[in-house]
């Protein structure tokens, strides 16, 4: 009779123990990496609620929020799912001061952009800071 009340107890704590071990990886997979105000991710690709936060003059304001992300001049990333930046709709802001446009390469092409320009990167595609650190937001 003791034998069979120590197997069940063991198999109830065993249950108990692959409920918890599931939970915990639903959410590990499900808990949210930093992110900038208004946005959202949807099955890795990254979207927009509202617009950018502005100064009285109509200008993006220029700060460093939770989830932006600076692109270090001279160093290529690559756009993916899961990785550091993922597809979606950025907003481009120079980090130089006095500066009102910056040169960014994506993918084989160097281009010239504007404070606050709105870019869209795909999964595979490569970015690059050329003139000086670009955030992304």
């Amino acid at each position: 009779m003791t034998e069979k009340i120590i197997i069940i107890v063991e198999s109830v704590v065993l249950a108990v123990m692959i409920i918890v071990v599931v939970a915990l990886l639903i959410a590990r997979r499900k808990k949210p990496k930093a992110k900038a105000d208004n946005v959202f991710v949807k099955n890795g690709v990254r979207y927009t609620r509202d617009e950018i936060e502005r100064t009285e003059n109509g200008e993006v304001k220029v700060t460093h929020a939770s989830g932006d992300i600076i692109l270090e001049r001279g160093i290529t990333y690559v756009v993916q799912k899961g990785g550091r930046i993922i597809p979606g709709k950025y907003t481009a802001l120079t980090t130089a001061e006095g500066e009102s446009s910056f040169n960014l390469r994506l993918g084989d092409f160097v281009r010239e952009y504007e404070h606050a320009t709105d870019i869209v990167l795909s999964e595979g595609e490569t970015v690059c800071a050329v003139s000086h650190n670009v955030i992304l937001r």
